[in-house]
């Protein structure tokens, strides 16, 4: 069988199988793994994200246009065209269905007054609504978590996690135990599902998230040399170091959003180790 992460990630790259099918080996591995947050995103992605949780930035979608149904016609007639970001709460699965379609038509989450053109409202205000995006904007999505699960089962092998034979061994699992998984700027913290991006953390990693955070060079340099400190500092300096990389996230809050806790975790892991 060799091993479970190289070979999920030879899946990955061939891109035969559906995301839903690389979700589920995923779930396999964490399993394995002890990783519970992991477990918890790809259950997510799988059943779909609740009402009452937040879905991770790259499930985020833009609508194209707004159709009503015309009882006179017996059809959908264009109505406006709009530009509305709204959030994907379906499985993943139905996500795959809506990426193959040129386009995708579906009930309007609310309603959209229909003016005349005389800027009154129109007889058809209160007729059935409907909200049509792209089939490209599915496909981001699908693209997003692919590349998330590439990254994930990369930073685990740097890590020497392998999976012989699907088995993992207790060095393995304390290896993969004692790193944390950021679920969610697709670059969200442990066991918070509210973020999601699977990335470990490390210094490649938050070097990544820096730039896609589009932190200037010199202020990415600032706290590279922070954590490249805090990595071989005696346990009587860490606190200053914390301490500095506490003052660098708060300096850059405005940029780095629900990203600013990531960092500060990674900071924080690094200081205890």
């Amino acid at each position: 069988m060799g091993s479970a992460v190289h070979n999920l990630q030879m899946t990955i790259v061939e891109g035969k199988q559906s995301l839903t099918q690389l979700l589920r080996q995923t779930k396999l591995i964490a399993a394995k793994l002890n990783l519970e947050d992991v477990e918890r995103w790809v259950d997510m992605e799988l059943d779909g994200y609740p009402a009452n949780t937040e879905t991770p930035p790259y499930r985020d979608y833009v609508t194209n246009s707004l159709q009503i149904h015309n009882a006179y016609r017996g059809g959908w007639q264009f109505a406006g065209n709009l530009s509305i970001k709204l959030k994907a709460r379906e499985p993943i699965a139905q996500i795959e269905s809506h990426a193959k379609a040129e386009q995708v038509a579906m009930a309007s989450p609310k309603r959209f007054p229909i003016v005349g053109d005389d800027g009154l409202p129109s007889i058809h205000m209160t007729s059935p609504q409907r909200i049509v995006t792209s089939g490209e904007q599915f496909k981001r999505i699908i693209d997003a978590v692919t590349n998330e699960l590439l990254r994930w089962t990369t930073e685990l092998e740097k890590r020497g996690i392998k999976g012989e034979d699907m088995n993992f061994n207790e060095k393995e699992k304390q290896a993969a135990a004692n790193h944390f998984y950021n679920y969610g700027t697709v670059h969200g913290a442990i066991g918070n599902i509210t973020n999601s991006q699977v990335t470990v953390y490390d210094y490649s990693s938050i070097h990544q998230l820096l730039i896609d955070k589009q932190i200037p060079t010199k202020d990415r340099h600032e706290l590279e040399n922070i954590m490249d400190e805090l990595k071989d500092a005696p346990a009587k300096k860490k606190p200053s170091l914390i301490a500095r990389g506490e003052q660098w996230i708060v300096k850059h809050k405005e940029f780095l959003g629900a990203a600013g806790e990531a960092i500060g975790k990674a900071i924080g892991a690094m200081g205890n180790q």
